[in-house]
């Protein structure tokens, strides 16, 4: 659809390009196994590793199935959210399937840049326009961060942040967070528009790649005009609270599963809690370190989270291992087997 985004790589890479890039892929790869396998050896030694083996086998099975209830009901509502974004015609079963993949290549691929296959798929397998996909996806990530911040600020407001200090600070952020957001979405047509005058001005017409790119950003902030213009706010804020639920009331449901295991009960826990250590595991997963997969910085940041809010260390650290494996592990094999099914090839 862009067919001069291909001639930009190869005028930026030019002769001799991939073997720089064979380098430095080597590198990136030797340093993120370092990372990785540093920050899951340091946690590992503060505990007892055969109680990651035993707290896995007695998880209660009516929790864990609860769990994945839970992230099936979350794929849905963010399937129907997109449906909303991108506006018919599409065919919701596909969109599921894209949504699967999609949650498979962001836990696989650091700093959320996975959130592109959706943009990749939805053009080569439902056929629609980059830009469609590319303004849902940003629709779709500031109606997330809206949805966050008013559960970020129950929670603040119920949990405590540990500090009384610090507790006003935080809830003022988390307001402005959301409204940052939302401004941001609001805004998103405009500033694309100027965007692409920037990059392409009228009265210096542009070509090859800076017109590509022009022509990319202003039909993208036409696209996120047009949703707004369908009325989708509303419902869509609601779909993604319901996402947001959804992955935090799973999150909440497996750790109960794991510290049942441990001797823990529903009452030790609370669902706010959960939510504020799991918020700080997925926002260090978030980042761009160089990791596997985000292993050791996701449980990194759930151990310290989590023992903060209160967990005895060893539990902290052995549930941050478990549920983190065990969500990768049925995220893989989902967005593993939706991606067989989307790719196989089309009967011609």
């Amino acid at each position: 659809m862009f067919p001069g985004l291909e001639d930009v790589r190869t005028k930026i890479i030019g002769a001799g390009g991939d073997d720089r890039r064979d380098g430095s892929r080597w590198l990136s790869w030797m340093l993120a196994v370092a990372v990785t396998a540093g920050l899951l050896g340091y946690l590992l030694s503060q505990i007892d590793p055969t109680a990651l083996i035993s707290t896995t086998r007695g998880m209660t099975p009516r929790h864990v199935l609860t769990f994945l209830a839970l992230l099936l009901a979350g794929v849905a509502a963010r399937a129907l959210r997109y449906r909303l974004l991108l506006g018919p015609p599409i065919r919701l079963p596909l969109l599921t399937g894209i949504v699967l993949v999609r949650n498979f290549f962001v836990d696989l691929v650091p700093a959320r840049l996975g959130e592109l296959s959706y943009v990749y798929l939805l053009a080569n397998r439902a056929g629609r326009p980059v830009e469609h996909g590319l303004a849902s996806l940003m629709l779709a990530v500031a109606f997330d961060v809206m949805a966050l911040a008013p559960l970020l600020l129950l929670a603040l407001l119920t949990v405590g942040a540990g500090d009384a200090a610090s507790g006003p600070w935080l809830a003022t952020a988390a307001l402005i967070l959301g409204f940052l957001a939302l401004g941001g979405a609001r805004m998103a047509g405009p500033i694309g528009r100027w965007t692409a005058r920037l990059v392409a001005p009228a009265v210096r017409p542009a070509t090859g790649y800076r017109a590509t790119l022009a022509t990319l950003i202003r039909n993208t902030a036409e696209v996120v005009d047009d949703a707004w213009a369908r009325g989708i706010a509303v419902p869509v804020l609601a779909l993604s609270i319901v996402v947001r639920l959804c992955k935090f009331g799973g999150y909440f449901f497996l750790v109960l599963a794991i510290m049942e295991s441990r001797g823990g009960s529903a009452t030790d826990i609370g669902f706010f809690r959960v939510f504020l250590g799991v918020v700080s595991a997925e926002l260090a997963a978030a980042l761009p370190i160089p990791t596997i997969a985000s292993f050791g910085t996701f449980e990194a940041a759930w151990a310290v989270s989590f023992t903060q809010l209160g967990f005895a260390r060893e539990d902290a650290i052995v549930s941050g291992v478990v549920a983190h494996a065990v969500s990768q592990l049925v995220e893989y094999t989902l967005g593993g087997l939706a991606l067989l099914v989307i790719m196989r090839p089309r009967k011609t």
